[in-house]
């Protein structure tokens, strides 16, 4: 989702105009691995409803497999959907498309509709605040032949509701209704509906106090019998209506008997097809379609489908039971849903294929760490659950994920920890490299994993402009690693980062609480809390350093902000006793391409938690009510991009939010407001790759890590 802000941003960006999104597992891949419903589109599309029940984000999403992508349609992303606070709003129960292909949504707090058409702008929710529909639970929603939308609800406040969305006229059958012959029932499971040969339809209706149907020549409600006789209807299954219209239901064999599983024809025929299992029949879901033909999952997870003649199993997508959604594609492939994610089955082998967070999506809410590639990949730490691990790859559309939990769609996990704490890009080797939490440093070639070393910690990575690797460790630890392996480093305190320098070669900044250094192994600029008269040694310790230009970089404390002038050797400080800035302790995060330099003040009394920025003369802030979504920030990266730059953000509980702010016209890279021989000249001195910097590489317009033809090409059309 794109929150926009407009602010006044000071000097150096006066009027930014800025935006955020977010990816957490709540809306990215199969969103969870919570399903209650799903439904395939007669082109083949999937739509599967997906939740996370703690942090009750999700809604469905549609998977793509020409792409193998998914795209998602979130709370996250589109407030509509449903709030956080409101349990239950996100998980969609059942799915029913009208006429013309728009999705009408059951969910637990009220219903949902989408015209995949429109896409987003479509959304629409009906709940108590904006509809008569009952409050409790809606189990089932089915549309009528008329076009009506019929809502079956479970619960306190539950009972059957009719929408017709022409003239948006709701009638309710509730617990004190007796119009039209309404038992007054409130649990219903499930509200289905037959056509009538003749025309006209049939809702039937399952309560946990009985069955009954109501006629639409008559519009009136009658109750079926249920004395358990031979005959009676003991369930009418939800989904069980075909495409002609035959009503599939269980049938009672008299007293002491097993159920019956048969379909009655629009005609008033019913038929019974031969069990493909001997004892009593448990549906955990079932989907009817054709002409007499449907699929189910019997009891446990194994899967079933019917021909229209005899049943054939189709074997278990996993073990034990909680699926709560199947249909059958054009294409004979069968898709399951349920807690565990969803799975698809081959038609051709025979083979089901999983899809979880686990493999299609950003599974933590506590990423420690990332990091850029040239081609603009994104690598992430990413832990989802006790024992899963590991690192993730987003490529702007698709998630790779590393973990033991892939099923074949991403690479294993074969570290014996449940995550990782640091992850860097090297472009001296074009490789990843990161640390599994106390199990060293590895890095990934693209087909199996190098070692560095075998065990250890890291608190920090990053590649210095000679090709050699910079680890801060947890304690009184810095190392840098070449062709003749680690080599350590004086740093005093407990590991906080490292940063590189990006204008002094083979020199990074490296941070921990009692003392910042600038290095490259052998020249040294050093500071420790005893250095800075600012701050009190047997209290006051140091937070973490970026990087800026020329020899200075940010260093944050438990006692304001400084700059330190590497060159000179001298430094200022800010803080809320001598400034405007609304923090005590600091924490810098990044330096943007703009000038300014980004930190949190999380943990400072007496502050509104933010983001800020300082452009050198004047704070700016960014709150929860301005679309941060956390202020304990455990990792920012700077990527610039067209007009402007990203800020990406790893925060405590919330994922990844990105802040887009806009800076200039895309080719106007010297910003005086012109494209002009300025510029040109900006892009042909930066020809040739793109080191990792601060703000990535100005003249990269196209972000593909080079400075080429492209770039020029992008100058020369926005030529002013």
């Amino acid at each position: 989702m794109a929150i926009a802000l407009l602010l006044g941003m000071g000097r150096a960006a006066q009027g930014s105009p800025q935006e955020w999104t977010y990816l957490r597992p709540g809306n990215t891949g199969v969103m969870g691995d919570n399903s209650e419903a799903l439904w395939v589109a007669p082109d083949g599309t999937l739509y599967l409803g997906g939740y996370i029940p703690s942090f009750e984000e999700g809604g469905f999403s549609r998977y793509v497999p020409e792409e193998n992508r998914w795209e998602n349609f979130s709370n996250v992303d589109f407030p509509v959907i449903g709030d956080p606070q409101d349990t239950g709003s996100v998980r969609v129960s059942d799915f029913s498309p009208d006429a013309n292909g728009a999705l009408w949504m059951a969910t637990w707090r009220g219903a949902l509709y989408f015209d995949p058409a429109v896409g987003p702008e479509s959304l629409r929710r009906y709940d108590a605040e904006n509809s008569p529909i009952p409050g409790g639970r809606t189990m089932d929603v089915e549309v009528a032949p008329d076009g009506s939308v019929w809502f079956g609800c479970y619960g306190n406040g539950g009972g059957l509701a009719r929408l017709e969305p022409a003239t948006e006229t709701w009638t309710v059958w509730g617990f004190d209704q007796t119009a039209d012959g309404w038992p007054g029932w409130v649990t219903l499971h499930a509200s289905v509906v037959q056509p009538k040969p003749t025309g006209g339809y049939v809702v039937w209706i399952d309560d946990s106090f009985g069955r009954c149907r109501f006629d639409s020549d008559t519009q009136t409600f009658t109750v079926l019998p249920n004395q358990n006789a031979v005959g009676e209807i003991r369930s009418v299954i939800r989904n069980g209506v075909d495409d002609a219209g035959n009503a599939w239901m269980l049938r009672s064999q008299g007293p002491g008997q097993l159920y019956s599983l048969e379909y009655l024809t629009p005609e008033g025929d019913w038929i019974a097809p031969t069990m493909p299992f001997a004892g009593a029949i448990e549906l955990s879901t079932f989907r009817a379609f054709g002409d007499g033909e449907a699929v189910m999952i019997g009891g446990g997870s194994e899967a079933f489908a019917f021909d229209g003649e005899s049943w054939t199993a189709l074997g278990e997508w996993r073990s034990g039971g909680g699926t709560t959604g199947i249909a059958m594609a054009p294409d004979g492939s069968v898709w399951v849903g349920g807690s565990g994610g969803a799975a698809r089955r081959d038609p051709v082998t025979g083979l089901w294929q999983r899809h979880r967070i686990s493999n299609t999506g950003l599974l933590d809410y506590w990423v420690r760490d990332l990091d850029f590639a040239p081609n603009g990949d994104v690598w992430m730490t990413s832990n989802g659950a006790a024992g899963i691990g590991g690192i993730v790859r987003f490529d702007g559309e698709r998630w790779h994920n590393h973990n033991i939990a892939t099923y074949g769609l991403g690479e294993d996990w074969p570290f014996p920890t449940d995550n990782a704490d640091a992850i860097a890009w090297r472009p001296s080797t074009g490789r990843v490299v990161f640390n599994p939490m106390n199990n060293g440093i590895r890095e990934w070639d693209g087909e199996n994993y190098v070692t560095l070393e075998s065990l250890g910690t890291s608190d920090g990575l990053v590649e210095d402009s000679f090709g050699r690797l910079w680890t801060m460790g947890n304690s009184f630890s810095l190392r840098y690693h070449d062709a003749a392996g680690f080599h350590d480093v004086p740093i005093a305190g407990w590991g906080a980062n490292v940063d590189l320098d990006p204008d002094r070669p083979g020199t990074i900044w490296g941070c921990a609480n009692l003392e910042v250094v600038r290095t490259d192994g052998g020249y040294r600029y050093s500071r420790q809390n005893v250095d800075l008269p600012e701050l009190n040694p047997l209290s006051d310790v140091l937070t973490t350093v970026v990087a800026d230009r020329d020899g200075v970089a940010w260093l944050g404390s438990t006692q304001g902000l400084f700059r330190l002038d590497a060159e000179s050797g001298t430094h200022e400080w800010w803080h809320a006793s001598n400034s405007a800035m609304p923090a005590d302790q600091v924490t810098p995060l990044a330096v943007s391409p703009d000038g300014r330099v980004w930190f949190t003040n999380f943990n400072s009394i007496g502050f509104e938690p933010a983001l800020i920025w300082f452009d050198g003369e004047t704070f700016g802030t960014l709150t929860r009510d301005d679309g941060l979504p956390h202020e304990q920030i455990y990792d920012a990266e700077v990527r610039s991009v067209p007009g402007g730059y990203e800020l990406w953000l790893a925060c405590a509980s919330r994922g990844i939010a990105i802040l887009t702010v806009e800076t200039a016209r895309p080719a106007d890279l010297n910003g005086d407001g012109l494209v002009d021989a300025a510029d040109l000249a900006l892009v042909l001195s930066a020809w040739g790759p793109c080191g990792k910097r601060p703000g990535g590489c100005p003249a990269d317009l196209t972000g593909d890590g080079l400075v080429d033809a492209a770039d020029l090409a992008m100058v020369l059309a926005d030529w002013g």
